[in-house]
């Protein structure tokens, strides 16, 4: 009943017929009738399941997988445990992950979600890009980021690490075999700045995005650390969401800024000092990209000839 108070919950909670939605009784159901349920549902007068891990091999690999939600040994998630107590989702999690792996990751997503919300965003996700839980991000559309004091995975995850300061060509079409004029193109800044007393870190403070914009012109986004010094074409940044004729869409969501270009399907996520680029499963950009995040062909052995050409990118 959100009166701040728990006492009383229990009660209200297990009312479980009373809160049933059947036609034809004083809760009518909202949701348009489903042929392949029963018209009028009976719930069932099984005793609730404590535990749907059999034996203990199953929960062992359940901890494993939950392991993150658990206080006591996560290190992704413990900056967040001060503010959002994972107890309750960590037994829902390993529950979950016995009956189905697949929920068990929803009920992580929910905690990273729950961090969020209470403004934590200082923890390791461990959802992939692909919204894998401990994945690789290869189950899904190719993604090449840089993050940190850069550390890179190109579109075919080789991971390397530069701490060039100067402008490069992080992703660009390069059909035809090389970058070509007002196609798409995502370009970084790495600038060294001080870290810890006596450090210095380099890190991509600013990135460009050429977007097509059809009978061979373009336009560039301007995306920085300072979500107010964005620009668009030069001038400040249109209302978000956007949209154009040519395909081309930009949203936000707090100080992460998402592009994306239809006409060749990549989608270009910047936060901070995190970049990541993002590729259709129908891009015409597969096999055809060229710069740091070299060249989306699947194959991660020829990467490193692309990606190390450091010199080679940048942008003067």
């Amino acid at each position: 009943n959100a009166d701040a108070s728990t006492t009383g919950e229990s009660a209200l909670i297990s009312m479980n017929n009373h809160w049933i939605a059947n036609p034809g009784t004083v809760i009518s159901p909202l949701l348009t009738p489903d042929p392949t349920r029963p018209t009028v549902c009976t719930e069932s007068t099984a005793p609730a399941t404590v535990t749907s891990c059999a034996t203990p091999a199953e929960r062992a690999a359940a901890e494993r997988y939950c392991a993150a939600l658990n206080n006591v040994v996560s290190s992704q998630y413990h900056n967040c445990f001060d503010d959002v107590d994972p107890a309750q989702l960590y037994e829902d999690c390993m529950f979950d992950y016995c009956a189905d792996p697949n929920l068990a990751c929803d009920t992580m997503k929910l905690y990273e979600d729950e961090c969020r919300a209470a403004g934590e965003l200082d923890f390791t996700s461990v959802v992939d890009a692909c919204g894998v839980c401990h994945g690789d991000g290869s189950s899904c559309q190719p993604s090449c980021y840089a993050s940190g004091d850069p550390h890179y995975k190109t579109f075919d995850s080789r991971y390397f690490n530069w701490q060039g300061q100067c402008e490069y060509v992080f992703a660009s079409d390069c059909r035809g075999g090389g970058r070509r004029a007002n196609a798409f193109e995502v370009q970084v800044r790495n600038t060294r700045r001080a870290a810890l007393p006596g450090r210095q870190a380099t890190v991509t403070l600013a990135a460009a995005v050429q977007l097509p914009m059809g009978a061979g012109a373009s336009t560039v986004v301007e995306l920085y650390r300072t979500v107010a010094n964005n620009r668009f074409g030069g001038s400040a940044m249109p209302t978000l969401p956007y949209a154009d004729v040519h395909g081309n869409e930009m949203t936000s969501t707090g100080s992460t800024v998402r592009v994306y270009a239809g006409s060749v399907g990549a989608t270009v996520t910047f936060r901070g000092s995190t970049i990541r680029v993002t590729l259709d499963a129908s891009s015409p950009l597969l096999n055809n990209t060229c710069g740091l995040c070299a060249d989306a062909n699947t194959v991660s052995a020829d990467d490193a000839a692309l990606s190390q050409m450091h010199n080679h990118w940048i942008a003067n």
